[in-house]
């Protein structure tokens, strides 16, 4: 094999390497820039989800108390179960929309507000807690079950606090794009009218002359002066 031969081999098989290199670069950092584009989605949406499946055990549980210690129909105990859940995402996700208004506005007036929804948040956890663990004790539960069961009441309230601090951050970037819109559909206005307005003037320089602005029109003898007098 001589020197031209080598060579050529040489070359080929660093165009291939170079070409793995390259490639194997282009894949990982693809995936890597998926990954990191991924995690504020994939955090938003546990957030957004998490807070509507975990109160539902709580509400089975509920439900199943409210039909066995007060003997209800089934109807009556689910509705107790699933409307308690309910009012307990609301009210604390209100209570964290008021403290973050008051947070961001400085505004004393919300403290009322603050404290609605504190207490509407504090009564529905002594009634999940007295329905669920009072009554489980009632019937003879140890203190491990008792402990236990607090704890998974109190469950939903945090996922509700953390949702609603998630959507008052949606609602922020939603208001940001919102405005950015605006103004590039207000930037897109400007330079349209500015392009009608540069296309009328040069119609005007085509109709009367290049060198003949529009204005020396005006300068023209009036029709009453058809004869101008000679100097």
């Amino acid at each position: 094999m001589n020197t031209d031969e080598k060579n050529t081999i040489v070359k080929v098989m660093n165009w291939i390497v170079d070409t793995l290199a390259r490639t194997l670069v282009v894949l990982f950092d693809g995936i890597k820039n998926a990954v990191d584009h991924a995690n504020p989605s994939l955090f938003a949406l546990v957030a957004t989800l998490l807070p509507f499946a975990l109160p539902l055990p709580v509400a089975f549980m509920t439900a199943h108390s409210a039909q066995k210690f007060f003997h209800w129909e089934m109807w009556a105990a689910n509705v107790l179960g699933y409307g308690l859940e309910g009012l307990g995402l609301l009210a604390w996700v209100k209570l964290v929309d008021a403290v973050l208004d008051r947070v961001k506005s400085n505004n004393t007036k919300i403290n009322s507000v603050i404290a609605l929804y504190a207490g509407v948040s504090l009564v529905y956890e002594v009634l999940l807690i007295f329905v669920n663990v009072v009554l489980a004790k009632q019937d003879g539960a140890g203190n491990d079950f008792v402990i236990v069961l607090t704890c998974i009441c109190l469950l939903p309230a945090l996922s509700a606090l953390t949702y609603g601090y998630q959507r008052q951050a949606v609602e922020h970037q939603l208001e940001q794009e919102r405005k950015q819109a605006d103004e590039r559909a207000e930037k897109m206005r400007q330079e349209k009218r500015q392009d009608r307005k540069e296309a009328q003037a040069l119609k005007m320089q085509m109709q009367y002359g290049k060198d003949v602005p529009a204005v020396k029109l005006e300068e023209q003898p009036t029709q009453g002066a058809k004869f101008p007098r000679k100097k």
